[in-house]
């Protein structure tokens, strides 16, 4: 399951057509948008760190993603520097201004786009304080790089590590503006905004989305290999149990055991033509645990 956290339903539209998500019936407090085949779940968070770190634990809790589960945080964002409006960044470092925490999410899989940092801000950051801060950064002659700026990434990031890893983690950003004009818009000025950010989003839409399909094809072939590897895993657990029990193992010897059957499973070492020449030379059953634990030894030592 990909599952893809949205502050506001702008930021979604896209998204929701290109994957034809229909809205789940029964959620409570935040709006649940899914596809047939339930590989992409959408979730509009609402605005603010508080908001997108509930929808996160909700809806983490009532769908546990499990270890083939992506969680994506896709959304606008402001820039600093000569950075271009409707230009798309993959985070790989997310700050939470007000505490100064950093968090890494793991960049393992490949992608197309620039990165950068995102700090998350409690209150939208005016083009001015922007400039000031980038100003700062350069005299202080640390990370010059591209620094973008939102409310949620770094709380959906905090809140979501209860339920997934780092690699598990994408935090995918369209750059909308370079910060607020004056820190007040007048009506027309928020009309005109919303329309060049629906111009911006529709733009971006073919490669944020292809971007998203492929995350979704890794979870369905993570699934797979999951299933695999889970039927295998209980082959391995049947194996040792009865290999234990000629062993005479201890519970540690028999941990000790499952695991290695585990790992020539993985490996596709055919370790049963060895143990049957133990059981045909009169090795096994052995005699007692110290015999048990000769012949663990010498099959680490053969199949390691």
């Amino acid at each position: 399951m990909l599952t893809i956290y949205c502050a506001l339903y702008g930021e979604a539209q896209e998204i929701i057509h290109t994957f034809q998500l229909k809205k789940e019936i029964g959620q409570t407090h935040f709006q649940v948008f899914s596809d047939e085949e339930k590989s992409v779940r959408l979730v509009i968070t609402g605005v603010g760190a508080i908001a997108a770190a509930s929808a996160v634990a909700e809806i983490s809790a009532v769908y546990p993603p499990g270890r083939e589960g992506f969680l994506l945080n896709f959304g606008t964002c402001a820039a600093g520097g000569e950075v271009s409006e409707g230009e798309i960044f993959l985070c790989n470092k997310l700050t939470e201004e007000c505490s100064g925490r950093t968090f890494y999410p793991d960049m393992i899989y490949r992608h197309p786009f620039r990165e950068a940092e995102a700090v998350s801000c409690a209150r939208v950051k005016t083009s001015a304080e922007i400039r000031e801060a980038g100003e700062h950064r350069e005299k202080e002659e640390t990370d010059r790089s591209v620094q973008l700026y939102d409310m949620e990434s770094a709380a959906i990031y905090q809140a979501g590590s209860y339920s997934y890893g780092p690699h598990q983690m994408f935090f995918l950003k369209v750059v909308s503006d370079h910060g607020e004009a004056d820190g007040s818009f007048q009506k027309k000025t928020v009309y005109d905004f919303r329309t060049r950010l629906t111009e911006i989003l529709k733009d971006a839409a073919p490669e944020f989305c292809a971007y998203m399909e492929s995350l979704r094809n890794i979870c369905l072939e993570n699934e797979k290999t999951g299933a695999k590897q889970s039927a295998l895993k209980k082959e391995a657990e049947a194996d040792a149990a009865v290999l234990g029990e000629e062993m005479h193992c201890s519970t540690v010897m028999h941990r000790e055991l499952q695991q290695l059957l585990w790992y020539w499973k993985l490996t596709r070492v055919d370790y049963h033509t060895i143990i049957n020449e133990y059981r045909r030379q009169g090795y096994l059953p052995a005699k007692d645990k110290r015999e048990g634990k000769k012949i663990l030894d010498e099959l680490k030592g053969n199949l390691l």
